[in-house]
């Protein structure tokens, strides 16, 4: 004998102590075969190393013997026990030395993890063996710990079941847990009118698209809001008896400027000094003086800038630039002029010329739009056209019954309710919601950066004729690869990780999982025209033929858009 073989270690393989047999399963002989255990009890010896002391002595070692799921070894490791009673299962893996036994236990009673629910899963029994009709299911749910919310009729159904022959595997909700209650979100109680939102959606799901009231005047002292607190839901109990808490209600930060203050005693917001109030997104609370300027903003003006609410009687003129703290209303028109505000702005008459730009932290109410830009940081309506023109909101898109889009971009942060888009000749419109706008541009440079990429390698072989296996071709493809994998890794949808999306069109996204992405939709009431492009976050759409009155939005699984009649 050699002396490696005399260092060869011996090992003592585990004894199993329960019966598995395949046997026929499924309606008839046309079925299927399985292997099926035998039912074993909590604390059932499912496999050891029975004296192993005397093994010991002549030089063994221990087999690899592993505890799955439900499965503890005793004390002095010589045998494995079930923690739970249910259906053994022997798995085997190739080991470095040797082959390494997993034996784990499939339990009779199985609990979701997060407690809510609870299951009877029964196997057909080996025949010869003591079966599962000798068991009192009903005591199991017990010693499993199930004492809430338990269907009595189920567990005795499954009971009749196991009774009987039966052929097949049967699993039956036997238990549920009470879910919490809902929880209220903190809110802002306004104490004066301040009119409805221009393009609020009404309870029946149609929308308001009466005027909306700014410039609401407030007396020194006067009481404007109250913080409405957050409230926690109800607790539940999970089928283990255990409660569950309510996640709380979201608070909100109330913020205020100029001359309104905010107590955090009575959660009330009051006007410091009279003035002019201004709410942006229903968050922002400000009180300011009121500003006129009884006609056009020109060259008699010259550009405006103002720390109060401003009212414009005329037009903003070719060039010229208003800014505004609070609330902004121009009874006019913006021609080629740009118009910001830190509140809402609402411009009576039309927005014209591709160097229009208007800018609110606040929602945009305009009447049309032609080859401007908006961006808003909240609700913009649009209520006649948006012709050729880039229209952001970090809210909604709201355009009234018998408006028309035609070219550019509309993109929303959340939902879009259109009347007729596109046209038979115009070029494509892209629509898109549930989609950050600053991140879409950056999709836009990166795709723009990769056909660059591209084309860098293309010249470089054209002009040097080099090889395409070179260290400077494999650095440049090295890098168009970089810059594909942080595309797919992109993600649109507001208020995710910026690369959070895992680098593949089948892979889940953040925010997609939470299904928040699920309820975002974009309602054509009107016709929409073939080439359109449709975007909810992360998925594509091109409209292939002429359709009306249809609503876009995900598909349960979220991978796709569908078009549903509204």
């Amino acid at each position: 004998m050699t002396a490696s073989e005399t260092a060869k270690k011996k090992y003592m393989e585990p004894v199993i102590h329960f019966l598995q047999k395949r046997i026929m399963v499924g309606p008839d002989e046309t079925g299927a075969r399985m292997i099926v255990s035998e039912f074993v009890g909590a604390g059932y010896c499912l496999a050891g190393f029975p004296d192993f002391d005397k093994y010991a002595k002549r030089g063994f070692e221990k087999g690899l013997l592993q505890a799955g799921p439900h499965t503890v070894f005793s004390e002095d490791g010589n045998a494995l026990l079930a923690c739970r009673a249910g259906y053994p299962k022997i798995e085997t893996f190739a080991g470095k030395d040797q082959t390494v036994t997993v034996i784990s236990i499939e339990p009779l009673v199985q609990i979701s993890p997060d407690a809510m629910e609870a299951w009877l899963c029964a196997y057909p029994p080996v025949p010869g063996l003591t079966p599962l009709a000798d068991q009192d299911l009903a005591q199991h749910l017990a010693d499993a710990g199930v004492v809430c919310g338990v269907d009595r009729d189920a567990v005795q159904e499954m009971q009749d079941v196991v009774r009987t022959p039966f052929g097949d595997c049967v699993k039956r909700l036997v238990a549920t847990g009470l879910p919490p209650g809902e929880s209220i979100d903190a809110s802002i109680r306004f104490e004066i009118e301040i009119g409805p939102l221009a393009g609020r959606l009404l309870d029946n799901g149609t929308i308001d698209f009466r005027e909306r009231r700014i410039m609401v005047g407030v007396s020194a002292g006067q009481h404007i809001a109250t913080k409405i607190p957050a409230v926690s839901g109800p607790p539940g109990m999970n089928v283990l008896g255990e409660e569950v808490l309510a996640a709380e209600g979201r608070d909100i930060a109330v913020k205020v400027s100029n001359d309104a203050a905010f107590s955090k005693d009575d959660l009330r917001v009051t006007a410091t000094k009279a003035g002019v109030l201004s709410v942006v997104n229903n968050a922002t609370i400000k009180v300011c003086s009121r500003q006129h300027i009884a006609g056009d903003i020109d060259f008699k003006t010259g550009n405006v800038e103002s720390g109060n609410c401003l009212t414009i009687r005329g037009s903003v003129q070719p060039g010229f630039k208003v800014a505004a703290g609070g609330d902004l209303e121009i009874n006019g028109g913006v021609m080629s002029a740009t118009v910001s505000t830190q509140a809402n702005v609402v411009v009576r008459e039309g927005v014209t010329g591709k160097k229009s730009c208007i800018e609110a932290q606040g929602d945009v109410d305009i009447r049309f739009i032609e080859q401007g830009t908006i961006e808003s940081g909240g609700i913009v309506v649009v209520r006649t056209q948006s012709y050729y023109s880039r229209v952001t909101a970090a809210l909604d898109i709201r355009c009234q019954n018998g408006s028309k889009v035609v070219g550019g971009s509309l993109i929303a942060g959340r939902n879009m309710t259109l009347a007729d888009v596109g046209s038979a000749n115009c070029e494509t419109t892209l629509l898109a919601a549930g989609v950050d706008a600053k991140r879409l541009l950056v999709h836009k440079e990166l795709q723009d950066g990769i056909v660059q990429q591209q084309d860098e390698i293309i010249r470089w072989l054209q002009l040097y004729g080099g090889s395409a296996r070179s260290k400077k071709i494999r650095k440049m493809e090295e890098e168009v690869a970089s810059a594909k994998l942080k595309l797919l890794q992109l993600n649109l949808i507001p208020e995710t990780g910026l690369y959070s999306r895992g680098g593949g069109d089948d892979s889940s996204d953040q925010g997609e999982e939470t299904g928040a992405i699920g309820k975002v939709r974009i309602d054509v009431h009107g016709t929409i025209y073939p080439g359109t492009r449709i975007r909810i976050g992360n998925r594509t759409l091109v409209v292939d033929k002429l359709l009306s009155k249809r609503q876009f939005r995900l598909q349960k699984n979220l991978k796709s858009i569908i078009a549903v009649a509204l």
